[in-house]
Order: C-alpha cells, then sequence, then structure tokens
C-alpha cells in the first residue's frame, strides 16, 4: 500500500504540476524523449518531477512526525484532482447506485461490523490495524488545541465519490446553461459542506469514529435530487439532456456546427454524430457537379499545354 501511494502519488503530482507549467509556458511542451509504456515526455514533466518526488520522500522521512500531514494531504489532494480528471459519471442512474451503495457500505464497516468481528474493521483498518503504520489513502488533519496531537482522518473515498457526482452536476449545468444558483453545482456543494460540518459535530460529540458517507450522501445526492423534484425536473435530471440539446448548447457558444462530430452530455462522454437526411442529399446532388466540373478543367488543361 506504502509503494503504491508514493508511486501513484509521484504520478499524480507530476502529471498535474506539468499541465500547468505547459498551460502557463508553452515553450515548455517540447519533447524530449519517448519511453515505452508511457509516451512522449516533454521538457514540463522532467521539471515537474523534480517537487513531486520531494514530496515523496519527504514523507517517508517525516510521516511518523507532527509535520507528516504536510506531505501527505499534499500528495493526496494530487490523487484526487487526477481522479476527478480521469473518470466521470456518465448518468444520474449510476451516481445514485454508486453513492447508495456506498452508503450502506460504509455503515455496515463502521458500525455493524463490531457486531460480527468485536471491532469496527473501517476504524481499525485506518489507524493502520497495530502495525504502527496508518493507511496513507486519507487526508489527516491535526485537531485544534488537542495537546496530545491527536488528528482527524477523513478518507479519499469521502471525497472522491460525492467529487465524482459534483463534477457531473458541474457540466449538467453547463450543457443546460444554469447559472451558479440555479443550477445543482452549487447545491451538492452547499451539501457536502454542511454534510461535512456534521461527521464533525457528531464525531466530536461521540468521541467515536463516524462513517462520513452517512451524511455526506444525503447532503449531496439527496439535496440534488430533492430540488430537482421541487422544481420539477427531476426526469431531465434522471435521463440527461437529449443530444440535440447538448448540440445546441455547443453551437451557442461559438463552435460552429459543422464542426462538431461528437455532442457531448451527461447521458455518455462522446456519441458520434449523425448526419442528417437534408444533408446528405446535398451532399449527393453537390459531388457529381463537382466531379464534372473537375474533368472538364482537365480536359481544358491539356488541350491548351498548361
Amino acid at each position: 500500500i506504502m509503494f503504491s501511494f508514493c508511486a501513484g502519488g509521484a504520478c499524480c503530482v507530476t502529471q498535474i504540476c506539468s499541465a500547468c507549467l505547459q498551460y502557463l509556458f508553452p515553450s515548455l511542451r517540447r519533447r524530449v524523449c519517448t519511453l515505452p509504456e508511457v509516451g512522449p515526455v516533454v521538457t514540463a514533466d522532467l521539471i515537474s518531477l523534480v517537487p513531486a518526488v520531494s514530496l515523496v520522500l519527504g514523507w517517508i522521512k517525516f510521516r511518523h512526525t507532527s509535520i507528516g500531514w504536510i506531505f501527505q494531504d499534499i500528495i493526496g489532494a494530487g490523487f484526487l484532482c487526477m481522479l476527478q480528471r480521469t473518470m466521470r459519471l456518465p448518468n444520474m442512474k449510476v451516481a445514485t447506485l454508486l453513492l447508495s451503495s456506498m452508503f450502506f457500505f460504509d455503515i455496515f464497516w463502521v458500525f455493524l461490523s463490531p457486531l460480527m468481528f468485536r471491532k469496527s474493521v473501517m476504524i481499525e483498518v485506518a489507524k493502520g490495524a497495530g502495525t504502527g503504520e496508518t493507511v496513507p489513502m486519507l487526508l489527516r488533519i491535526p485537531q485544534a488545541g488537542d495537546p496530545f496531537g491527536a488528528e482527524r482522518m477523513l478518507g479519499f473515498g469521502d471525497i472522491a465519490l460525492p467529487g465524482l457526482l459534483v463534477s457531473h452536476l458541474l457540466r449538467h449545468d453547463k450543457l443546460s446553461k444554469q447559472t451558479w444558483w440555479k443550477g445543482y453545482f452549487a447545491t451538492s456543494i452547499v451539501g457536502y459542506f454542511f454534510g461535512l460540518a456534521a461527521t464533525i459535530l457528531v464525531l466530536m460529540w461521540t468521541h467515536a469514529g463516524q462513517p462520513a458517507l452517512l451524511y455526506l450522501v444525503p447532503g449531496t445526492l439527496g439535496s440534488t435530487l430533492c430540488r430537482s423534484w421541487c422544481r420539477g425536473e427531476w426526469s431531465k435530471l434522471w435521463h440527461g439532456l437529449p443530444e440535440s440539446d447538448a448540440g445546441a448548447v455547443k453551437g451557442a457558444v461559438g463552435e460552429p456546427e459543422t464542426s462538431v462530430i461528437a455532442a457531448e452530455s451527461p447521458n455518455a462522454d462522446y456519441r458520434q454524430r449523425r448526419m442528417q437526411p437534408e444533408e446528405l442529399q446535398r451532399l449527393t446532388r453537390v459531388a457529381p457537379d463537382a466531379l464534372g466540373r473537375a474533368e472538364a478543367a482537365g480536359s481544358d488543361g491539356e488541350g491548351g499545354g498548361v
């Protein structure tokens, strides 16, 4: 687990830093070499590798000290950003199924597993199960005002899974041309904030580990579905935007209709744009005429010695 965290963390931080450098300094996009199974390596990748490896080495050296959480949280943020960059939910049906399943999964392993195994399996795994090493796949935040240096822990799944829903809602708002407060992105962000606040309050009140998804799923998924139901848009949100609406949105932002070969929608990433019957008829009429003119021009050129 530690090796995967170090190797994956260095890779994620490198890619994020490289993308930022290439955006700010286009000259760093120059290809240096090509590695098998990796692909082309540009100058920005080599520069970004230095801070990424430094973070990993710093975490390995200081992970048991009072500043180890800084290195772990930065690497963890790289993991989570790359996850949001590379993965997306196709529609609200999958989002509801995924978050509902993880909702009950989290509750079982925190609250119900002690009835079967005498200890909460989720909490014991997060603390390292007596090995002296905590699982690095979580964010560590020092508890303010604690003289013993206690820390709050938030698993990657408690951020990544609701984050996939939030990203999906942002794409939905963009395609449907919803403003900040009228769309569902802001609703999910506010719901996540109150869900996380409720998790911390219950944790401080009970002094026992809490399944964060118990509060985050109702705050994000529950608030989104309730608002869509009250606004009469539940079916539209559930089934996603039609391809025609997605194409209209793309055309409205300045992209010519003929250049759009794929329509992005919450239902699927990209679908091949089908040619309309009118376009097909126009091409069948124009193509023979153009071919005839080209042949005539060629014969005239040969006869004139051009």
